[in-house]
């Protein structure tokens, strides 16, 4: 192979991989401001269509108000649980003595 083909062959392997990472970034011209708020305006939007979710589903009776109790509850043991794991990577001996 001669080295004017190895420079096209490498040339246009880069223009491929190029052509690869063109649909990463930021498209839609935003400042990171503007998408900040964008997104917090749709986790918002999110969070209301959960909360207005359980609500119907804890007014549909009494097995619905238990799926969410036990959903709360377990939502609750996996914040415990984080709380000790993040006790564990702090201080391995504290949270030795204290399991």
């Amino acid at each position: 192979m001669a080295r004017g083909l190895s420079r096209e062959l490498a040339k246009e392997k880069a223009q491929k991989k190029q052509g690869k990472n063109a649909s990463k970034g930021n498209k839609e011209d935003l400042t990171p401001a503007r998408r900040a708020e964008r997104d917090a305006k749709t986790l918002r939007e999110k969070t209301a269509r959960k909360e207005a979710a359980r609500a119907a589903l804890a007014a549909s009776g009494e097995a619905g108000a238990a799926a969410v109790k036990a959903e709360e509850a377990k939502k609750a043991a996996m914040r415990a649980k984080q709380r000790e794991n993040k006790l564990a990577a702090a201080n391995p001996l504290l949270a030795k003595k204290r399991g």
